[in-house]
Formats: structure tokens, C-alpha cells, sequence
């Protein structure tokens, strides 16, 4: 079987197209072939926390935080961070802003509640503290 050129150079650019927008994406911090959750907190105050923060459960990292933003005239925040899917914890766990020592800033840690039947989902809003 013999490919025109006209074939090769549309598989080429087809492919170069892909690589670029993956490659993108990774440079971004976001990774297209990662499958984790979205969440949402809202905040009178973050203290200094930014994007890119990691969050964590017990101490390990499973996210960080994609962004802060207004969520009202009133000047709550609202901080929008990613989770790895495979921790499981309630709607009713507490996000809470501490900080993660002299140098590391500000960091993100869910306090999980395990309760039946209220899994957090994807794009759940959980308490913030």
C-alpha cells in the first residue's frame, strides 16, 4: 500500500497538531490523560494562597489549586482545585488553608468526613474553614 504525499503531509500536521496542544496543556500543569475531580470552596480570606498550591489528605498531596476568584460584590473567594479520583471522602469535608511551612506558602487540606451516601462528586462545593 503507497500513501500519496499529500496523505503523509496531512497525517504529519494532523499529529504535529495533537503534540502541540498536548504538549501545551503539560506545559500549563494540566495533564489530558489524568482523570481527578473538580471542587469548589468559598473563603472571607485565603491568606495568601495561590494557584498551583498543593492540596492535600492527611499530608499527601492528591491536587492543587487551579484558581481563586470573586465569588460575589461582597468580596467572598472562590477556590476552585482538582483531586486525584481515587480518594473518596464525603460532601461535608472541610477545606481548610494552612500554612505549609517557612518557605512552601500556603497550602490546601481537605479534612475528610467518610459518610454514607454523601460522596463529594465532581463540581461539589465543600465547606471552606
Amino acid at each position: 500500500m503507497k500513501f500519496t504525499r499529500e496523505v503523509k503531509t496531512g497525517i504529519l500536521a494532523v499529529s504535529a497538531i495533537a503534540l502541540l496542544i498536548f504538549g501545551y496543556s503539560f506545559l500549563k500543569g494540566k495533564n489530558l490523560l489524568e482523570n481527578d475531580r473538580t471542587f469548589y470552596a468559598i473563603y472571607d480570606n485565603v491568606e495568601g494562597l495561590i494557584p498551583s498550591s498543593p492540596v492535600t489528605i492527611n499530608g499527601l498531596v492528591v491536587g492543587k489549586v487551579v484558581s481563586i476568584d470573586f465569588a460575589n460584590s461582597q468580596g467572598s473567594l472562590v477556590v476552585e482545585f482538582n483531586v486525584d479520583s481515587e480518594f473518596e471522602f464525603s460532601r461535608n469535608s472541610l477545606a481548610k488553608v494552612y500554612g505549609g511551612g517557612l518557605i512552601g506558602g500556603k497550602s490546601l487540606a481537605i479534612i475528610p468526613k467518610y459518610e454514607k451516601g454523601l460522596e463529594a462528586k465532581d463540581q461539589d462545593t465543600l465547606p471552606g474553614r
